[in-house]
């Protein structure tokens, strides 16, 4: 007989049918991928039993155990029981790099690093704790594994400099080191207490006021704060208190991974970041702090990935934890420099990332004055990635150029400037970040000083507004006095496909965006590379544009997923004046049945010409839109 179920509802009031005709001495055997109801069915079945606590899945405990129903009942995970030759194959290989590797050698000085032997500590004791479920090692080995990882946190205690005490090599040595003195009860020692203390520090030093680790990347970022929960976790599981200070940077860096994940559930590719989803993470977050507002953010059940790295306890509660969306979707994260533009929390909403903040680290590239776009959940136009580490690989350099981030240029001149994989020989110096988020626009700008050096120096500046849900304005202004050469630059998604014509440009994807200017600019489509997996190349468009100027200049970008009917208008004074291009520009915009007056000017309003004119309407400010006739000040 085979029974079908179309529902979760349908799977659960099947399992209670089976539940209430259960005999004694049953067995019943569950087979099937993740995700396809086991759980769900397990529950029916409980409940017809008459348990009424909550049931959930083993995979984290091999057995959970029932005893209040009519019958006990015996709920078994078999998925991770496996040959006895998994657990040899461990053995054979923890004995092979012990007696293999001498920690003092110069021959084995990159196993040495103490980012290595950090990472070292948590990887063995956590596939020991596994196994130890299932087998029992021989006493021999563990003394053998313990006199190994005893020597290595030895080295981890002595060494810790400046570079450790400001990176994440520093955190993952000092999380190896706790968890070796958890899992061997050392907590009472100085294996524990030392590199707490410096992980207090750390966590003050290094992580911003808006959650945001100084390194400027989203995949170092998270590398910590995995570090962070692995040390919170292991306080749980050990039946110790959490610290409140892990606490609140897990906190901090869980909202700032919910600020930035786009409606694809991955991160900007942010300095050396790759194309990562952060569910996983945000949930490990959620669950260890009971955080509805973070669980909105992440899976709505623990995945796979969690069940192994969380405590019994969280997994237990966390379906009990209610779901809360943040009440105003766009967030600005000011420390950092980083504001993301939104219309919902939602798969299908639109976003924006904006970066006018510090380059970092090493990890760092190129990206001041940078933004994604993704329509509906679908990615346009992204950060180009990291691709590799090797030194002499000149796509790497290529990479964390301007020209590989959605920014502008002067001149063919980069702002900011780089030697080989690492070095940062010039990084502009990033100011005037300055935001307005409500529920039916954002605006935010930002501008740097890396174009002070020219013999006529420039100052870019971006300004960004969003009328939503469905248009964008991008204002790139440079102040000079000069003529000069300026180059903007938009690096799409693999899957975007451009099309020139006119002035314009259309982006095709699943969606399809429409781009127009607001002056005749040269406008070129170039084949890229971008990377979106470490060590993985893919290709690509690039959409550059070039215009010639002098004086202050202003450029408006306009993007619309419908199409529209763009023009320049003319600037007048209080007193009918026109106003010259290099002082203040506007365009109108006829998007279904709206009409949009958008206005910016370069200038401070001086010498008594204190108003602008518009639509025949008087105003102040240095940017300004008007909505079907209805004007709003941005920048005063």
């Amino acid at each position: 007989m085979m029974i079908e179920t179309n529902s979760a509802e349908e799977t659960h009031s099947f399992g209670e049918k089976l539940g209430k005709a259960a005999k004694p001495g049953q067995i019943y055997t569950l087979n099937g991928d993740l995700g396809v109801g086991k759980t769900v069915l397990t529950q029916g079945f409980a409940k017809g039993l008459g348990i009424t606590e909550a049931v959930n899945s083993p995979t984290f405990t091999i057995i959970q155990e029932y005893t209040e129903g009519r019958l006990p009942f015996y709920h078994f995970d078999v998925y991770r029981i496996g040959d006895i030759e998994e657990m040899d194959t461990f053995i054979r290989q923890i004995n092979s790099w012990i007696d293999s590797v001498d920690i003092f050698s110069e021959e084995y000085k990159d196993c040495s690093r103490t980012i290595e032997m950090g990472l070292r500590c948590i990887n063995w004791i956590k596939t020991l704790e596994i196994f130890e479920k299932d087998y029992t090692f021989d006493k021999e080995f563990k003394t053998k594994i313990f006199k190994s990882l005893k020597q290595q946190c030895d080295v981890l205690l002595e060494v810790y400099d400046d570079f450790r005490i400001l990176s994440n090599w520093g955190v993952l040595q000092n999380c190896g080191l706790i968890t070796f003195a958890f899992y061997y009860h050392l907590t009472d020692t100085d294996y524990f207490s030392i590199p707490l203390k410096r992980l207090k520090h750390q966590c003050a030093i290094q992580i911003l006021p808006d959650g945001v680790h100084w390194e400027q990347s989203p995949m170092y970022q998270n590398e910590v704060l995995n570090c962070i929960l692995e040390v919170a976790i292991n306080f749980k599981k050990y039946k110790f208190s959490i610290p409140p200070f892990l606490k609140r940077t897990i906190s901090k860096i869980g909202y700032s991974n919910m600020a930035m994940k786009k409606p694809s559930h991955t991160q900007p590719m942010q300095g050396d970041s790759d194309y990562t989803d952060l569910r996983d993470i945000i949930t490990r977050c959620a669950a260890i702090l009971k955080d509805g507002t973070l669980k909105s953010a992440g899976y709505s059940e623990i995945d796979f990935e969690s069940i192994w790295e969380l405590d019994e306890e969280s997994i237990k509660n966390y379906p009990s934890i209610p779901t809360n969306y943040p009440k105003y979707p766009s967030m600005a994260l000011e420390e950092s420099g980083n504001f993301f533009l939104r219309n919902s929390f939602h798969e299908d909403g639109n976003y924006l990332w904006f970066n006018c903040g510090a380059i970092g680290s090493g990890h760092g590239h190129a990206n001041l004055l940078h933004f994604d776009l993704n329509y509906q959940g679908e990615d346009f136009l992204i950060d180009s990635g990291r691709y590799t580490y090797v030194e002499e690989n000149p796509v790497r350099v290529e990479l964390k150029n301007c020209y590989a981030h959605n920014t502008t240029i002067v001149d063919d001149e980069m702002f900011s400037k780089f030697k080989g994989a690492w070095g940062i020989v010039e990084a502009a110096l990033p100011l005037n970040n300055y935001y307005k988020f409500n529920k039916n626009f954002d605006y935010v700008e930002g501008a740097h000083l890396g174009y002070l050096n020219l013999p006529n120096p420039v100052i870019p500046m971006r300004k960004i507004f969003y009328l939503k849900p469905k248009l964008w304005i991008i204002v790139d202004q440079f102040n000079t006095s000069g003529e000069h050469k300026y180059s903007q630059f938009f690096n799409l998604d693999d899957k975007i496909t451009p099309t020139i014509e006119n002035n314009s440009v259309t982006l095709q994807g699943k969606n399809t965006l429409f781009m127009k200017w607001s002056d005749k600019l040269d406008i070129d489509i170039k084949d890229i590379q971008i990377s979106k997996e470490y060590n993985k190349l893919q290709p690509s468009k690039r959409i550059t544009t070039n215009f010639l100027n002098s004086g202050a200049t202003t450029i408006i970008t306009v993007i619309s997923p419908k199409d529209f009917e763009l023009e320049k208008i003319q600037v007048r004074r209080g007193n009918d004046d026109l106003v010259e291009e290099n002082e203040s520009k506007a365009i109108k915009i006829s998007l279904d049945n709206d009409e949009i007056i958008f206005f910016n000017s370069t200038k401070e309003i001086n010498n008594q010409k204190k108003t602008y004119k518009l639509n025949d309407t008087l105003f102040y400010g240095k940017t300004a839109f008007f909505l079907n006739g209805k004007l709003r000040v941005l920048k005063y």
